[in-house]
């Protein structure tokens, strides 16, 4: 059933792949550049924090747009728009206008996201849904890896890599224009009571956010980090691409695990082994040593970028089914406020205390977890193994309004047989 669901999407999950392929190239691109055109580090973290404002405003507006005009509609303009918007940052290098841009740019990608993951739900079945969101987010990942080895086909100083940014975007817009599958609709999301989520789960709103805030500050700022580090554009993609291949082997295990004992467990020494990660890198640094940064990028990976996944699942543990809709609109803009804050916030310590305060920055943030989460073992008895929803795989970018919406209702067409089907998104 799987395969006779996959066939006629093959060129969706293409055209995904090659988003995120460019999306992973733009945000080192634009680090290393910004480090090229003297931009202090201040104003690299403002550039990089303003995607994510837009991907806030992207995930409010798209879905009333989707509802106006359609998927494909919306889907083919804001991909011209994004394609438009990194060549013109090839042709206009000031940081005022590159916040502009990458403002749009997230915009655009919370709509390129939210049509195809709604494309994606609409397609699967609640017997297919869990394997094949697990391809999807595997090959999310993955994509992302590619996308720092494509900084090696040009140099970042030049408008080659932003053309090939342009193209890829252009390309992904080709196969998913093509697919013969009937355009799904979405409704919009009800209001959420941001206080109700806190009161509900204090420990998965923590986590939520902080996830944001991590990888908006370590995607954001790790290759400008790796270029004033003396790094050329070939290591660059392997500091940043180390990373992305920790998250992506140990997402599954980590998971997994917290499907078997108190998912706040895992969260604690997830958060614990996360911070002293961090201190991996400015080791490496003080002892001049490229592949000590590399494995330290590797584990800070491996150890942070799941944390998202871990607290969204806590968060829907605490749920009842018609919880879900709210709910899940806003651990999207929980994540997104710390994914715009991440890199901004970073950067300021950055330039107060010296280069390598940016890991310090990702440890205290991840004690800050760890903490929360302690106090919540002991304030709060530990739920039911029984009566936890399975692991929930969410990619490293911040997912979209759509896939929340697609999975609420189709868990009321399923009538909410049991609690692990309130968000089928798993392994």
């Amino acid at each position: 059933m799987l395969k006779q669901t996959l066939f006629p999407i093959w060129s969706l999950l293409f055209g995904i792949a090659i988003l995120t392929m460019a999306s992973a190239l733009q945000n080192s691109l634009i680090g290393i550049r910004a480090s090229i055109e003297s931009f202090n580090t201040s104003a690299t973290g403002l550039i990089m924090s303003a995607y994510y404002l837009g991907f806030i405003i992207g995930s409010l507006l798209v879905p009333n747009w989707i509802k106006n005009v359609g998927h494909i509609r919306v889907f083919a303009a804001v991909a011209s728009l994004a394609s438009i918007t990194i060549l013109m940052q090839s042709v206009i290098v000031n940081p005022w206008f590159w916040m502009l841009m990458r403002m749009c740019t997230g915009l655009c990608y919370a709509a390129l996201f939210i049509v195809t993951e709604s494309w994606l739900n609409d397609i699967a079945t609640n017997k297919t849904r869990g394997r094949l969101f697990s391809i999807y987010i595997i090959e999310l990942w993955a994509s992302q890896t590619l996308g720092q080895v494509l900084l090696n086909l040009a140099s970042p100083s030049g408008y080659g890599l932003f053309i090939l940014s342009s193209v890829l975007i252009s390309l992904a817009l080709v196969p998913l224009l093509l697919v013969r599958t009937p355009s799904p609709t979405i409704s919009i999301p009800e209001k959420l009571n941001i206080m109700g989520l806190i009161k509900t789960a204090p420990l998965g709103v923590t986590g939520v956010t902080i996830a944001g805030v991590t990888s908006g500050a370590l995607l954001g700022l790790g290759a400008l980090y790796a270029k004033t580090s003396g790094m050329n554009v070939g290591q660059i993609s392997l500091f940043i691409g180390a990373s992305y291949v920790g998250g992506m082997l140990l997402q599954w295990p980590i998971g997994r695990l917290s499907d078997r004992q108190d998912r706040r467990v895992t969260i604690l020494w997830v958060a614990i082994v996360g911070a002293i990660a961090a201190f991996i890198v400015p080791l490496g640094s003080t002892l001049n040593s490229q592949v000590v940064m590399m494995i330290g990028m590797f584990f800070i990976g491996a150890f942070t970028f799941p944390m998202y996944s871990l607290a969204s699942s806590h968060i829907n543990d605490q749920l009842r089914p018609e919880q879900i809709l709210s709910a899940s609109s806003g651990i999207i803009l929980l994540n997104g406020v710390g994914g715009m804050t991440g890199p901004l916030l970073a950067a300021i310590f950055m330039d107060w205390v010296r280069l390598d305060a940016l890991f310090w920055f990702v440890a205290a943030m991840n004690l800050s977890v760890a903490l929360v989460a302690l106090y919540r073992i002991n304030y709060q008895p530990a739920m039911n193994i029984e009566e936890q929803g399975d692991q929930i795989p969410v990619a490293l970018t911040v997912s979209s309004v759509a896939t929340a919406e697609m999975l609420a209702e189709a868990d009321s067409s399923s009538n909410h047989e049991e609690k692990s089907h309130e968000v089928e998104i798993k392994l």
